[in-house]
């Protein structure tokens, strides 16, 4: 028997109303993989939407509020709720180095409440690859680092000194240089240490406390 297109279609779409919530509710693995997708989608389209409102103002470390605004909004569903403390470290007018522990893709989220005015982010060179969040990470002034080359990264370290003391710029820094699987920290790289000698200006500590109750990669665990 001959199946149309069409008709193909429509038994397709009736498996996957029956199948889908039936994955939905007796799956961790499918309700987390799902999430994750949904936040990745978020967090493009939000870079994506923020790049294109931020492109008449030109390259500036204030379009990281825009991109970051637009995600907060895109992410509603999370419900995720924030508790600031001692966060009038981070206020001052003066640059500084703020080094944070990096946990998962969710501390991007985790950012867009703390982060302070004149701000740029040093980033691994890959994720200049990430399309619209390349393009949100230009006009915000952030700077790639390419860890495996040693004379290209010092060359970058030089480039966030002299922006510090040239335009008076504070500089996000993961040490850790990735995230941790097992939720412990890992060794710190140099570089922001370097940097905060090179420009004479303060580390300031930034910690995100534990995902481990809402989100467990390990155990596909994105409860909100």
């Amino acid at each position: 028997m001959d199946l149309s297109i069409g008709g193909f279609l429509s038994i397709l779409l009736v498996m996957l109303i029956f199948i889908v919530p039936i994955l939905w509710m007796t799956s961790a693995q499918f309700r987390f993989r799902v999430k994750i997708a949904l936040y990745g989608v978020c967090f493009i389209a939000s870079t994506t939407i923020g790049a294109l409102i931020s492109l008449p103002c030109g390259r500036t470390p204030k379009n990281h509020f825009r991109m970051f605004r637009i995600f907060e909004y895109s992410t509603f569903w999370m419900g995720t709720k924030f508790e600031l403390r001692n966060m009038h470290y981070t206020e001052s007018d003066k640059p500084f180095i703020i080094i944070a522990n990096h946990q998962s893709v969710l501390d991007v989220l985790s950012m867009s409440h703390v982060w302070p005015k004149n701000c740029v982010v040093l980033l691994k060179s890959s994720l200049r690859f990430v399309p619209g969040f390349n393009l949100c990470t230009f006009l915000s002034n952030s700077i790639y680092i390419d860890r495996f080359n040693k004379a290209e990264a010092h060359k970058s370290l030089a480039k966030v000194a002299d922006a510090i003391i040239k335009e008076n710029r504070k500089v996000w820094i993961f040490p850790e240089g990735t995230r941790s699987s097992n939720g412990s920290m890992l060794p710190f790289k140099k570089g922001a240490f370097v940097i905060a000698l090179q420009a004479k200006i303060p580390i300031v500590p930034l910690v995100f406390s534990s995902y481990k109750n809402f989100y467990d990669m390990s155990e596909f665990k994105f409860d909100y």
